[in-house]
């Protein structure tokens, strides 16, 4: 399971993401496809950042497969309900007006025949004129090249946590070996995940939009330079 042994310290790793800026552009772009939209459900929500933006101008719900993230999740915006589910089969017997999968978690469904399942799930989760907004992870054609060492670091009063990986390429997959150093008043403890993310090109997330029932619409910058997709 994705940062399985990390999610307390996931914020302190990404404090440098401009949550606020990104949920801002979501609600333009909400606006503009929805303007009348109130519902929102975020999946693969992890610690739910985006949502404390988000629910000043919507009812936002989070679905995400990490229990650990589900409960900061839950403290975070606890006028929310937050599920612990797999984006590729869960099942809420609710609709929403928006369905959000945002910063590269597509990725973790590593096929294309799961990313239409997916997808085919987000759409069954829509209400009526409702729209799906997804944020991919990158391309094979904007994979970095292999050997670049990548590292984060981070300080909660708890204590400081350091995270260096260096990138691998196998097969259609990305493949991110993280290694964490997490010093705590404890001691210094040493873990590391195996994070796999499917590279996906634009032409094969449009298929898979379309395959799932879908039409959709691609912005090539997006949120973050990964680009956007809208669908309905």
């Amino acid at each position: 399971m994705m940062f399985s042994k990390t999610a307390a310290w996931y914020d302190a790793l990404y404090r440098f993401k401009n949550y606020q800026q990104e949920s801002e552009a979501i609600i333009d772009c909400v606006k503009r496809e929805h303007p009348h939209a109130k519902t929102v459900l975020d999946i693969a929500c992890g610690t739910a950042e985006h949502d404390r933006y988000l629910s000043r101008m919507y009812q936002v719900d989070g679905l995400d497969i990490n229990a650990d993230f589900i409960t900061i999740a839950s403290k975070k915006n606890p006028l929310s309900t937050y599920f612990c589910a797999n984006m590729i089969d869960f099942s809420l017997k609710k609709t929403y007006d928006v369905v959000l999968c945002l910063f590269s978690s597509i990725g973790y469904v590593k096929t294309t025949d799961n990313m239409i399942r997916t997808f085919q799930c987000f759409k069954q989760h829509l209400n009526p004129d409702g729209i799906i907004i997804v944020e991919p992870w990158l391309t094979p054609e904007t994979w970095k090249p292999e050997g670049r060492v990548y590292m984060l670091t981070g300080e909660t009063e708890d204590g400081k946590i350091c995270r260096m990986n260096v990138s691998e390429h196998i097969g259609h997959l990305s493949v991110l070996i993280f290694h964490y150093l997490i010093g705590t008043r404890n001691g210094v403890e040493y873990v590391t995940e195996c994070h796999e993310l499917g590279l996906f090109s634009v032409k094969q997330m449009s298929d898979a939009f379309r395959q799932a029932g879908l039409s959709v619409t691609h912005d090539n910058e997006g949120l973050t330079g990964r680009g956007l997709y809208v669908a309905r």
